[in-house]
Parts: structure tokens; C-alpha cells; sequence
């Protein structure tokens, strides 16, 4: 039966190697890195216990960019062994090194999230037994299996069913939480304290993406409107964002006296610990938001341009909110030097997403005591 081929191949090919290693090469994105989890989880849970069964353990192994695969950086070695990151032009991988690691010690499959042409070829040429990929990049014929992932009209986390159902016989897809023991990130709240964290409740803040049509403006008004609020309701406000971010988490700090930055010192892992114990989470389109609603805490995305039936977070208390796409009130009165897009999170107001994430935080806990 061709759905449970991969499942039949790892029967077959297992009794012959002593230390089984799994490649996973994963999205160049942080938020297509998320979503891809559920797949790699899935699979992992399936594939861990048909090695089991024949007294083996598998050793899995993350691919990917500095973006991508720093989540798995600081992972425990029962979920993620090694983490190679890539870096860009000559730092990409030697696909011939790959060759003579692989020839030496081959990997019982290499599994391609990604349209990375290199690996793929070192896959095959050192002749990986289970080699599957993404037919986007037209390199179907390196692969035993195959799937679509770019421009289908369903959400990313399901355009990774086909090639589930390959591996493992079933496309049900199954999430779970990500949560320090799995991810790692302690670190993180080390830095937190350290930052001025008495232990408290808080919210964190992730104001900061790439994507200028994904920004909340006006960004200083709006994101220090929502720190002052969650202030006056007795919560610690942490601000998190990248290297790239800095210089705007210094200014949000600013407006807000005794809020926490974080901006640019933490890794991912420690930026999605700190995301995993807060009372509420809150951000714009960006990585973190999809980390965040990963974790399952109350989630918040501001959102302004993304197609969100595509790029939706996904989490079990995860919320995305736009306001409307004309003004339908008096328009924004701009102060002098003030940024803006005219998008729809333009038009959502600090007090609407407070109200929102309250009723995220309530449904929670009433979910959880109703257990």
C-alpha cells in the first residue's frame, strides 16, 4: 500500500544500522518552521516507536537557516541530537562533505521541508534508503515521496498531510505544546530576572517583523498604549524582538517606565520559554507570534495584511485580529513624525486587543479548571 510505504521501508532497513540518524531539512522561515512542527512530531512519535519495537533509537537531526533552525538550537537530544545551521552564500552546506559523512555513517532518511537543492542530491547520491521532499523545486525524481507545499489554497500546517500519510499511513496531523523541555530556552529566564522580573505575572510583546505592511501602526503610540494598560491591570510588560529590532524596543521601553526589555538578548529558544510561562502573549505577523501561540498560552496576533486563512498561528487559545479595511470612525490623528500604512491593524486600538486577550486568558482557565 503506497500511504504506508515509508512506515514499511523503516521496518526493513532498521535491523541494519546501529545508530539510525533522521535528516530533517526545515523551511527557511521561523513561522514555516512552526508550522511544519506538527508534521516533524507526528512523524517523529511514529517512527520513534517502530524503532523501539526492534530495540533501536533513532537520532534526529535539524537542517536549516540561522531563522529556521535556531529553534531546535538548544532542544533536548531525545527531541532534536544536532542542529546545523546554515548561513548564506559560501557558509550554505558542502553537499560534498554531506557525501562522505553520509557514505560513512548514511542516514536511514532524509526528509526535505525545504527547496534545498543540495541536500537533496547528497541524499541521493549517497543513496539515503527513505528520501522524501517537496516537489516545488521540480526534484520529485531524487524522492521516494513527495508533496506540494507552495501555492495551495489551505493552510500551510495542512499542505503536510500527503507526505504524513506517505510516512506513517494516517495524515493526521497532532499537536503539542512547545514547551522548555522539548525546545530548551531556560536561559531565558535567567536573562528575564536579571532584566528586572520579580516573578510575577506578565504579558510579553512582540512589536517587531521584516514585513512593513505587517506592523501595527503607529507603532510607538499603539504598542506603548497596550504596555500602559496591562501596567494599570498589575502585569509586567516584557518587550521581545531580534538584533534587528532594537533600536525601536529601546524607544517602546522608553515610553514606558519599568517595562522589561528583552529586544535582541535572547536566542528563540529563551524568547519562546519566556513566551510559554507568560499570563498572555501579544505581536504582530512575525516569527514570535507563531511561537508564541505555539507554546498553547493566550495569543494575540495584530494583523494587517497576511492572508490569514494561510498563515493563521497555531495554537489552542491563538486569536488573529484586524480592524476594518475602510475607516468607519474619525481617521487617525497623526502626532509630527508619526509612521504609518494604511492596513487594517492601523485600525485596531490597543483597548480592543486588551479586551481580546482577557477573554483568550478567561476561556483558558475556564478550560482548564473545567478538567
Amino acid at each position: 500500500m503506497v500511504a504506508k510505504q515509508g512506515l514499511e521501508r523503516l521496518r526493513e532497513v532498521l535491523p541494519g544500522m546501529e545508530q539510525p540518524e533522521v535528516w530533517v531539512r526545515f523551511p527557511r522561515q521561523l513561522g514555516d518552521v512552526i508550522f511544519s512542527i506538527p508534521f516533524f512530531q507526528t512523524l517523529q512519535r511514529s517512527w520513534n516507536a517502530e524503532a523501539e519495537a526492534q530495540g533501536k533509537q533513532l537520532r534526529w537531526v535539524a537542517v536549516g537557516h540561522a531563522i529556521g533552525a535556531a529553534i531546535f538550537s538548544e532542544a533536548h537530544p531525545d527531541f532534536i541530537a544536532e542542529s546545523l545551521i546554515e548561513g548564506g552564500g559560501t557558509q550554505k552546506p558542502d553537499p560534498w562533505a554531506l557525501i562522505r559523512r553520509w557514505r560513512a555513517h548514511r542516514p536511514v532518511a532524509f526528509i526535505n521541508l525545504s527547496q534545498s537543492a543540495r541536500l537533496a542530491f547528497a541524499a541521493w547520491m549517497s543513496g539515503v534508503p527513505i528520501r522524501a521532499g517537496d516537489t516545488n523545486n521540480h526534484l520529485s525524481f531524487l524522492y521516494h515521496h513527495t508533496f506540494t507545499y507552495r501555492d495551495l489554497p489551505i493552510h500551510i500546517v495542512r499542505r503536510f498531510e500527503p507526505l504524513l500519510e506517505q510516512l506513517t499511513g494516517s495524515p493526521r496531523l497532532t499537536w503539542m505544546p512547545m514547551r522548555p523541555e522539548e525546545f530548551g530556552g531556560q536561559g531565558g529566564f535567567f536573562k528575564l530576572t536579571k532584566a528586572g522580573w520579580q516573578g510575577g505575572a506578565y504579558i510579553t510583546l512582540s512589536f517587531g517583523t521584516r514585513g512593513y505592511n505587517k506592523r501595527w501602526f503607529p507603532e510607538v503610540r499603539q504598542w506603548t498604549g497596550l504596555a500602559r494598560i496591562a501596567r494599570a491591570q498589575g502585569l509586567e510588560v516584557v518587550w521581545l524582538g531580534g538584533p534587528d529590532e532594537v533600536e525601536l524596543g529601546n524607544r517602546l521601553a522608553a515610553g514606558v517606565p519599568g517595562t522589561l526589555n528583552l529586544t535582541g538578548r535572547t536566542t528563540i529558544p529563551e524568547a519562546c520559554a519566556i513566551q510559554s510561562r507568560a499570563w498572555g502573549n501579544v505581536a504582530v505577523d512575525t516569527g514570535l507570534a507563531h511561537t508564541a501561540a505555539g507554546t498553547g498560552r493566550p495569543t494575540v496576533t495584530v494583523n494587517g495584511a497576511s492572508p490569514e486563512q494561510l498563515i493563521n498561528p497555531l495554537g489552542p487559545n491563538a486569536l488573529s485580529v484586524r480592524g476594518p479595511c475602510i475607516d468607519v470612525a474619525e481617521p487617525l490623528l497623526l502626532e509630527p513624525g508619526e509612521e504609518i500604512m494604511d492596513t487594517t491593524a492601523t485600525r485596531v486600538t490597543p483597548q480592543r486587543v486588551w479586551n481580546l486577550l482577557q477573554g483568550l486568558v478567561a476561556d483558558a482557565e475556564g478550560r482548564t479548571l473545567a478538567r
